[in-house]
C-alpha cells in the first residue's frame, strides 16, 4: 500500500523504469519558492514529468496523458499560490501556497459544481493526497496497454489477483479519484472510476485478462 509521497515515489520509479533509467532532476533547476512536497516530487521524478511523449507512443506521457502535472519550467506563481497542474483540455487548474511542507490544494474545478462556484477554491485538504492520485491517474493512463472494462469493481474486472494499492482517495472535492489496485505479478495497475475499470500495464497484453463475459475497449495497445 502507499501510504506516503516516499513510498509514492519508489512505486512509481519502478513501474516507470522503461521510460527512463534515472528519473532524477537536477536540484538546481527545481525552484525555491515551493511547498516541499512537490519540490520532492520534481526531485525524484522530474526528469519523467518533463517527457511529454511523442506520436510515435500515441502522445502518452507519464505524468501527463490525461491531466498534466506542470514540469518545473512551466510552473506559474498567481496570487501568493504556484500552480502546478492543468486538465488536459485546460477545463480546470490547480494551484497551492508556496509556504508550507503539505498544503491544501485549490481549483477552479468548483465552476463545475452544483451550484456552481467562482475561481479557485479549496478542494482538497493536503498536496500529498492531491498528488497521489494524479500520479498514479496518469500511471494507469499512460500504458502501452490500456482497456476500459465495463465492471465498477476492480477484481470482477480481470481474472488475476490484485493487491490494493491505495484506497478511499480524494481528488478535487468529495468526489473519490478512484480506488488503485495493482498486480505485481502481472505488473498490472488497475483505477476504479467513471463506473469502469481502467486497466493498464507497461508491457503485458490485457485482452487476456479481462474476466469472462465483461465488456471492453481496448485504448492502447493490444
Amino acid at each position: 500500500m502507499i501510504e506516503s509521497i516516499p513510498s509514492l515515489i519508489g512505486f512509481l520509479k519502478h513501474f516507470h523504469r522503461r521510460w527512463l533509467d534515472d528519473p532524477s532532476l537536477d536540484p538546481r533547476r527545481i525552484p525555491p519558492a515551493l511547498p516541499e512536497v512537490l519540490a520532492t516530487i520534481y526531485r525524484e521524478l522530474g526528469a519523467l514529468i518533463e517527457n511529454r511523449g511523442g506520436a510515435e507512443n500515441g502522445w502518452r506521457a507519464p505524468f501527463s496523458t490525461q491531466d498534466v502535472l506542470l514540469p518545473p519550467g512551466q510552473l506559474e506563481w498567481i496570487d501568493g499560490m504556484v500552480e502546478f497542474a492543468w486538465e488536459n483540455q485546460g477545463n480546470w487548474s490547480a494551484r497551492c501556497p508556496v509556504s508550507g511542507i503539505d498544503p491544501p490544494v485549490y481549483s477552479n474545478w468548483v465552476e463545475y459544481w452544483e451550484p456552481p462556484q467562482q475561481g479557485h477554491q479549496r478542494v482538497c485538504d493536503a498536496l500529498s493526497h492531491f498528488l497521489t492520485g494524479h500520479c498514479l491517474q496518469e500511471a494507469v493512463m499512460s500504458c502501452q496497454n490500456l482497456i476500459a472494462v465495463d465492471e465498477s469493481d476492480p477484481a470482477g474486472a480481470v481474472k488475476i489477483a490484485l493487491e490494493p494499492l491505495w484506497l478511499g482517495g480524494h481528488h478535487l472535492g468529495d468526489e473519490p479519484a478512484g480506488d488503485f489496485y495493482f498486480s505485481p505479478e502481472w505488473e498490472v495497475l488497475v483505477m476504479r472510476g467513471d463506473g469502469n475499470a481502467w486497466v493498464g500495464a507497461p508491457e503485458h497484453p490485457l485482452r487476456g485478462l479481462v474476466a469472462p463475459d465483461k465488456k471492453f475497449q481496448v485504448l492502447a495497445g493490444d
